[in-house]
C-alpha cells in the first residue's frame, strides 16, 4: 500500500502517551504531522482501519547503542518492528565525539565495517541525515569518549586545565548541535578512573541548555545505594537533570535493595532533584566480559555487578574466536580446566573485546523498579556484527506490553506506554513528538494490545515481535502488516 501525505486512521483505541485514559478517535495525519483527533467523516483521503487495535506514540529508547548501527543497518529493524521510532544514543560514556577517542571500540563491533569518517557533532548528523535509517535518533555526549579523546584516558587523576578545556569544549560543541545529555560509564575504562569532582565539573557544561546527566553508575551490586547517592549529588552539584541508566539490582546477595534505592530516588525528587530511571524487564543484563572480569564478578563480587557463577554468563559477541559464541562460560572453564577467573583471563588475552550476557538479577526488584512512576524504559540493546545479541535488542517493548501489561496485570497499558513515550519525550526534551496530539510529529504504533509478544530469546535473540501491526516514523509507514517496507525516513533530531 503506498501510503499518501494526507490520511486518516479510523476506528482507532488511542493511547495519548499522557498516561490518559484510553479513547477512541480517528488520527488525521497530514504531511507528518498530526492535524485533528476526533470522529471524523466526509475528509476525502486515504483510510487506515485500526479497529481491534490499539495506536500508541512511538515508542521511544531512552538507552540505546546505535550510534553507528544506524550507518551499518540502516533500515534498523530490530527496533522499528518492536514499534521504536526513536532511539536515544551516547548511553554509558560512549558516542562519536572526538572520533579519535571512540573509533576503536566501535571498529570492535564492526569489524567489517568500514567506519565513515567525520571530524564534528554537525559533520556526524549530516551523515546520518543522508543515510536516513528508518528510525529517528537523539544523542548524548559520552564521557569516556571525550576523556579518551584528551588523552586522559585510564588515568586515575583529575585532568589538567588543558584537558577540562577539551572535554568541556566536546561537550559543549555536542549541546549545541542539538545534544540531549552527557552519558558517563563509571563501572567501565575510562570513567571508572574519573571522580565526583570531574564529572560534576564537565556536567556544569549542559545545565544551561537544559541537559541530562545519564550514568551507568560505577556499582550495581553491593555499593549501588552509594552510586545512587553519588549520581544524585552529580545532578544537584551540576543543577542538572539526572537519569539513572538500566536501574538494577545485581548480584544475588543483594537482591531487594530496589526498595532502598527507589526511596532515594523520591527523596531526592522531593528534594527538588529531577531523577528518574530507566530499565529494561530482563534478569539478565549484557556487559563487557572485561568488565565483569576486573570488577571480581567471579571471585568476592566486591566490584560493581556482585558475584557471578559461570553457568549464568554467556558469551554473545567474541569478535576474534567466533566459535566461543552462544557458550557458556563454566562450559568453556571445562574446556580450558580452569576457574572462572583464570578460564576468562585466557579469553580476553586474544579477545579484550568479548561481550557477554550477565544472569545476576532477580524478578522482585525488576517488578519493583518497572512499576515505580519514575521508571522509563530502555532496551540497552547492542547490535554487534556476528554476534549473539541479548533478546532485549529484539522483544524489550513487546515483553512489558504483553507480560506485564496483559498477562500479568502488573501495569495498565496507558501507564506502560506513558513511560515508553510521554515521559522520555519530556525528559529528553524531544517536545515535538511522544504524545498524540495535534500539531505533533506523526510517530506512531498500531498494536494488538491481545497477540502482543516478544519471541526473542537467548538461545534465539534475532526474532521479531508479533502484535506489532504498523510503525509509522515522521508520518511514513516504515513497518506495515507487521512487514518492514524499506522505508528509511528518519533522521537526527535535537532536543527542542
Amino acid at each position: 500500500m503506498n501510503i499518501e501525505k494526507k490520511y486518516i486512521i479510523k476506528n482507532a483505541t488511542v493511547i495519548d502517551g499522557l498516561g490518559s485514559e484510553k479513547f477512541s478517535a480517528d488520527i488525521l495525519v497530514e504531511n507528518g504531522i498530526i492535524k485533528e483527533i476526533g470522529q471524523l467523516n466526509n475528509i476525502d483521503c486515504h483510510i487506515i482501519d485500526a479497529e481491534n487495535n490499539v495506536v500508541s506514540p512511538g515508542f521511544i529508547d531512552v538507552h540505546s547503542h546505535d550510534d553507528i548501527a544506524l550507518i551499518v543497518y540502516p533500515e534498523m529493524d530490530f527496533k522499528v518492528m518492536q514499534g521504536i521510532t526513536t532511539v536515544i544514543n551516547g548511553n554509558c560514556g560512549n558516542n562519536v565525539i572526538p572520533r579519535h577517542g571512540t573509533l576503536e571500540r566501535w571498529q570492535t563491533r564492526y569489524p567489517d565495517n568500514p567506519i565513515p569518517e567525520w571530524n564534528s557533532y554537525d559533520e556526524y548528523i549530516n551523515l546520518i541525515n543522508s543515510i536516513k535509517p528508518s528510525v529517528n535518533s537523539a544523542f548524548m555526549v559520552g564521557h569516556g569518549s571525550v576523556r579518551n579523546g584528551s588523552g586522559l584516558k585510564n588515568e586515575h587523576r583529575l585532568p589538567t586545565n588543558n584537558e577540562y578545556d577539551l572535554m568541556k569544549g566536546w561537550i559543549r560543541e555536542g549541546m549545541e548541535a542539538g545534544a540531549v545529555g552527557f552519558s558517563t560509564g563509571l563501572i567501565y575504562e575510562p570513567g571508572r578512573y574519573a571522580s565526583s569532582e570531574e564529572i560534576i565539573e564537565l556536567t556544569k557544561e549542559i545545565s544551561k541548555y537544559k541537559g541530562v546527566y545519564c550514568s551507568h553508575m560505577r556499582n550495581e551490586g553491593d555499593n549501588l545505594l552509594l552510586s545512587i547517592e553519588e549520581t544524585i549529588n552529580i545532578g544537584q552539584k551540576s543543577e542538572t537533570s539526572v537519569e539513572i541508566s538500566h536501574h538494577k539490582v545485581s548480584g544475588k546477595d543483594n537482591w531487594g535493595l530496589s526498595k532502598s534505592s527507589l526511596d532515594m530516588i523520591h527523596q531526592a525528587r522531593k528534594n527538588g532533584i529531577n531523577v528518574h530511571s530507566d530499565q529494561y524487564p530482563y534478569t539478565a543484563g549484557q556487559s563487557a566480559l572485561f568488565a565483569i572480569h576486573q570488577n571480581n564478578a567471579f571471585t568476592d563480587g566486591k566490584g560493581g555487578l556482585g558475584k557471578v557463577d559461570g553457568d549464568k554468563i554467556l558469551i554473545a559477541h567474541s569478535p576474534v574466536n567466533e566459535e566461543y559464541e552462544g557458550k557458556k562460560l563454566s562450559e568453556i572453564c571445562d574446556e580450558f580446566d580452569l576457574p572462572e577467573q583464570e578460564a576468562a583471563e585466557k579469553l580476553l588475552s586474544t579477545d579484550p573485546y568479548i561481550l557477554a550476557v550477565i544472569e545476576s538479577m532477580c524478578d522482585e526488584d525488576l517488578i519493583n523498579i518497572l512499576l515505580d512512576p519514575y521508571t522509563m524504559i530502555g532496551s540497552d540493546g547492542v547490535p554487534a556484527s556476528g554476534a549473539n545479541p541479548h533478546p532485549r535488542l529484539y522483544g524489550c517493548f513487546p515483553k512489558i506490553l504483553g507480560k506485564y501489561v496483559r498477562d500479568e496485570k502488573l501495569l495498565s497499558l496507558e501507564d506502560a506506554v506513558y513511560k515508553m513515550t510521554g515521559l522520555p519525550a519530556k525528559k529528553f526534551n524531544l517536545n515535538d513528538r511522544g504524545t498524540i496530539e495535534t500539531g505533533k510529529v506523526a510517530d506512531l504504533v498500531i498494536f494488538d494490545p491481545e497477540t502482543i509478544e516478544d519471541l526473542a530469546t537467548y538461545d534465539n535473540p534475532r526474532v521479531y515481535p508479533k502484535g506489532i501491526k504498523h510503525v509509522v516514523v515522521n508520518g511514513n509507514f516504515v513497518v506495515e502488516n507487521s512487514k518492514h517496507t524499506g522505508s528509511r525516513v528518519g533522521e537526527i533530531i535535537k532536543r527542542s
